[in-house]
This record gives C-alpha cells, sequence and structure tokens, in this order.
C-alpha cells in the first residue's frame, strides 16, 4: 500500500484521540515486528500474531487470494492442535471472507451470525461473534485479507470518551488493524521481491551450472538427467524428463530417478508452456501418483524438436521468475542437444578425413604395387618357353595354371581392397546411404556381425550409376537369404559377395567353400530368388557340390 494509506491510517487514529504513548509505542513495535525478515510464509504467520496481539483478538488468520478468486493459502493462530483435528476444513473464502475479496476495506462486525453475507463456519470450527478485518493491498491488487475474531478485554473507544466498552472490537481497534494492514502489505511486497531474486538466483545457478558442462566435456546424458534433477527439485516436481525426437523416433535423453523406455512414445502436441493433466501423457512418464504435468518445448532453428516434462502432485502455478527459469533451462538444453550433434558431425569428419587418408594411400601405392605384380606375372606367362626346354608339357601346364590362378588371386585383390577403400570413405548411417555400395555393404555388415567369419565383398563395374532404384528390394532379398544361409548353414571357411554390372546386366553372387546344399533340402527362400529373378526378367542358378561349397547367381538385365 501507498504512504498516503499509512497517512490515512495515522491521521484516524489522530481523530479517534489515541494518544496514548503506550498504544503508540505498541503499535510501532508491532509495524517493526512485521516488516522483520523476508521469508513469505513467515512474514504471514508473523502479522497475522501481531495483529492479534495488538487487538487483543482470541483468534487471527490471514487469507491470501488465490487465482480464481478463492483462497490459495491460510494461516492462522490461536486454534489448537485438538481443535484444527476437529475441523473437515479451513475457511476457503466465501460468506464474510469473501466479502473483503470482493470489496476491499477494513470491516467490523459485531456478530457474525446476523450479517447477511454470513454463510456459517466449516464443521468443527469454533464459535465465533465478533469479527474484525483488513484488507493487504500490494502495489494495488489485493494479496489478501487479515481476519480477527473474539474480542478478548474490553476496546477503548473515543466515542465514549476512553471509557471500557463491551467485548467488541472498537474503532480503535479498526484504525490500528488499518495501520498494520499498510504495514503487512510492505513487508509482503518486500518477501515477495526476495523470494523473486532468490528464486531468479537458483534458476541462474543451474543455468550457469549446467550450461558449461557441454564445453568441458561432459557427457550429455549426464548433463541432461543432472539438469532433470535440479527442475525437479527446484519445482517439487515428482520426475522431469527431457524428450527429443522430432523428427525421428522419440528418445528419454534425460530423466529423474529409473530410466524410462521410449518404446511407441510420442512427443506432446504442444510448442508453448503448457500446464496439462498426467493423464495426458504416455504412461512411461507418470510415476509416484502425479497428477499433473507441465510441459516446456525445445526449439531451434528448425523448430521444436523436443520438450521438457515436469509431473507434480498438484496443479504446479507457474509465476514469471520459474516460468522465465524454465524457458531458460529449456534453451540450456536445446544448445546442449546442438553442441552434442556438432560434436558427434565434427568427430565424423575427423574419421572421414582419416579414412581418406588411409584409402588414398592404399590407391595411390598398394594397388599400384599389386597392378605392377599382375602386369609382371603376364608378362612372364606370354613369353613363357612353348616347350623346347627342359620342361616337360605337363610342368609347364602345371606352371600356366599357378600363374593364372595368382592373376585371378591379384584381381579379386584388387577388388577387395577397391571395396575396402570406399567403406572408409563413408560412415555407415550418415553418408551416401543411397548408393548401391553403401547398402550392399551395410547389409553383409549386418547379417555378419556375429558371425566367425567375415564375407568377402567385391563390386565391378558403375554399380552406383546404372542400377535402377526398382532393384534395389530384390538386391537386398538376394543378399539376405543368400548370404544368411552360407553363414549359418554352409560352415565354410570363406563366403564371397560379388556385385558387378557389365554388358547391360547386373549380377549378384555369393559363393562358398562350405558343404554344400544336400539333395534333401527343400529350397523355399530360392524359390523366391527365382520369382524375384523372373519378375525382372532375368535368372537365379544354384550351383553346389557336396562337400566343395555353393554358388547363387542372380542375374537380370539393366535396361527393359
Amino acid at each position: 500500500m501507498s504512504n498516503q494509506g499509512l497517512d490515512e491510517a495515522l491521521d484516524a487514529l489522530a481523530r479517534h484521540g489515541v494518544d496514548d504513548p503506550a498504544v503508540l509505542r505498541d503499535l510501532l513495535e508491532a509495524v517493526l515486528v512485521v516488516g522483520q525478515g523476508l521469508e513469505l510464509d513467515e512474514a504471514l504467520q508473523r502479522i497475522v500474531e501481531v495483529a492479534s496481539a495488538v487487538v487483543d483478538a482470541r483468534y487471527g488468520a490471514l487469507g491470501v487470494r488465490g487465482p480464481d478468486g478463492g483462497l490459495s493459502a491460510f494461516v492462522y493462530t490461536g486454534i489448537s492442535e485438538s481443535q484444527r483435528a476437529r475441523m473437515v476444513h479451513l475457511p476457503v473464502g466465501r460468506g464474510v471472507l469473501g466479502l473483503l475479496i470482493e470489496q476491499p476495506q477494513v470491516l467490523r462486525i459485531p456478530a457474525l451470525s446476523k450479517h447477511p453475507a454470513s454463510v456459517g463456519f466449516p464443521a468443527g470450527h469454533p464459535p465465533m461473534n465478533t469479527f474484525l478485518g483488513a484488507p493487504i493491498i500490494v502495489r494495488g491488487s489485493v494479496f489478501g485479507s487479515i481476519y480477527l475474531t473474539e474480542k478478548r478485554r474490553p476496546a477503548r473507544s473515543a466515542s465514549d470518551g476512553g471509557k471500557q466498552s463491551a467485548l467488541e472490537f472498537g474503532e480503535v481497534d479498526e484504525t490500528l488493524v488499518a495501520v498494520l494492514a499498510v504495514a503487512a502489505g510492505i513487508a509482503v511486497d518486500n518477501a515477495r521481491l526476495f523470494e523473486s531474486a532468490r528464486t531468479r538466483h537458483r534458476w541462474m545457478q543451474v543455468i550457469a551450472r549446467r550450461g558449461s558442462e557441454p564445453l568441458a566435456g561432459i557427457a550429455l546424458d549426464d548433463t541432461l538427467s543432472r539438469l532433470c534433477e535440479d527442475v525437479a527439485e527446484l519445482t517439487d516436481g515428482v520426475d522431469a524428463f527431457i524428450l527429443t525426437g522430432d523428427p525421428g523416433p522419440v528418445e528419454v535423453a534425460g530423466h529423474t530417478g529409473r530410466a524410462v523406455t521410449a518404446g511407441d512414445m510420442s512427443l506432446p502436441p504442444t510448442d508453448i508452456h503448457m500446464v496439462r493433466p498426467a493423464v495426458d501423457l504416455p504412461s512411461e512418464l507418470v510415476r509416484g501418483g502425479a497428477q499433473w504435468a507441465t510441459v516446456q518445448p525445445l526449439q531451434r532453428a528448425a523448430g521444436v524438436f523436443g520438450c521438457i516434462v515436469i509431473t507434480h502432485h498438484e496443479r504446479p502455478r507457474w509465476d514469471g521468475e520459474d516460468a522465465s527459469g524454465l524457458a531458460g533451462v529449456a534453451e540450456v538444453a536445446s544448445l546442449a542437444v546442438a553442441y552434442a550433434e556438432q560434436q558427434q558431425v565434427a568427430r565424423d569428419l575427423e574419421v572421414l578425413e582419416d579414412r581418406h587418408r588411409i584409402a588414398r594411400d592404399l590407391h595411390d601405392h598398394v594397388i599400384q604395387r599389386l597392378f605392377a605384380i599382375g602386369m609382371s606375372v603376364q608378362t612372364m606367362l606370354a613369353t613363357q618357353p612353348s616347350g623346347d626346354g627342359a620342361d616337360t608339357p605337363a610342368v609347364q601346364s602345371a606352371t600356366t595354371a599357378r600363374l593364372e590362378q595368382v592373376i585371378a588371386d591379384l584381381d579379386r585383390t584388387i577388388a577387395q581392397i577397391r571395396t575396402s577403400i570406399f567403406d572408409l570413405q563413408t560412415v555407415p548411417g550418415h553418408h551416401d546411404t543411397a548408393t548401391l555400395r553403401r547398402r550392399v555393404l551395410d547389409i553383409v555388415s549386418e547379417l555378419a556381425v556375429r558371425a566367425p567369419i567375415a564375407p568377402g565383398v567385391a563390386f565391378a563395374g558403375p554399380v552406383d550409376t546404372v542400377v535402377p532404384e526398382v532393384l534395389g528390394p530384390h538386391i537386398d532379398a538376394v543378399l539376405r537369404e543368400g548370404l544368411s544361409n552360407a553363414l549359418r548353414h554352409a560352415k565354410a571357411e570363406h563366403i564371397d559377395v560379388s556385385v558387378s554390372a557389365a554388358d547391360e546386366v547386373l549380377t549378384v553372387q555369393i559363393s562358398d567353400d562350405g558343404a554344400g546344399i544336400g539333395s534333401d533340402v527343400v529350397y523355399r527362400g530360392l524359390d523366391n530368388l527365382t520369382r524375384r529373378a523372373e519378375e525382372c526378367d532375368g535368372v537365379f542358378s544354384v550351383v553346389t557340390r557336396p562337400g566343395a561349397g555353393t554358388t547363387l547367381t542372380w542375374s537380370v538385365p539393366l535396361t527393359g
């Protein structure tokens, strides 16, 4: 309340002839006591106790006005624990109490039951007759009201010449409580400012502490989970979660308590701060009897990509400082996620750069040397004596066969190294996932991840440019069926996968040196590959030799 209100109250004291130094001293002490301390809850209780003592009331209470017009808080004095235990509930702001909120002015009633606004007391409430109430005004708005009942000693009244009146609140009491209400308004305002500053400080501490963790190298999961713990503590939440996944599947990036599995969870549909019933959330997030949830979106340049979810037992009230603090925490979480993503991109680039260097060395040195060896062997083969030397025709034939085998092995080795070079220059799941080479390599890696042997993969021809996309699902099926059979049943020491595009024909071949396919085996899966080949006007063949391995060949034309 303004200084003007205080001046009016003091003038009223003078008009009522209250010039007794003892009364004024008691009033001054009461005002000073009301203004002590900065804790709001303690200030409210202190105001009630001081006001009751100044006007000598048996019972005193202070109701805080809620956003719905009722009372959001009610502190009292004079009622014992046993009396409180017999009461069904505390007053909620109806009747005379509500009248003080609707018409904020000092109200003095000699008999409560006879007042037209009276609605009675809650069951178990102690009987009360005389009443004195005053509104507490903070910055022009009604914060709440002081309620005093049951005068214990006769009041001194100016109208009766200073004689003692009946056990009712008098005009002097009315003026005294008006002065105290002014002092209470100032004390509440100071306490609220202090509480606001302290709340702001707490949020800033969290933002500063967690905001620096990504730069210190702390893992993103640890930072976000600690952030959830801080938010739950600051807001009296049951749990706090950080969800990400737009676009993409939802992921629980941070949480309090035990871990939560996202499963088929979807993000709450909101792009603004919102409080909603907990039943609107995925059931995995509602624990510990939570009834309400606050959803704060996480945003980046592309829009909302996640949210912070805080669950509560009771519906939370978000004032300006708490709402701003939560928004700041959301910014920190968003920046931490973005920073982690950028760091991952940087690490991938470092890996690619290192792999590119290795691939370049392989191409510039190893392959060139293999080419040179192969050419030398071919030259030796071409210049080999025709039979007039010391070697017999059988020896020459064997030598020729060995040299041809060496040349074939060199060609396969060069193809394998070229495939390895391509694999080094890309990172699965990040780059070139649409190319046929990458697709084949990913399928082979997936199927062989727990196999005792690693299949070799070779490519020939421009497979990434001439193979139409419509053949992609068929190639996947051929690789999965043929390679999984070889890995599970062939008992082979070597498995080779070859994909070639030459003479307008795509050929996928899977060969092994295993046990072969028995005559009693039913070709269900392989029959499917035959039908796929026929759909594409191609052919599928199986060449198997018991104890000598199996070769699957799937060939289709590249042009219709």
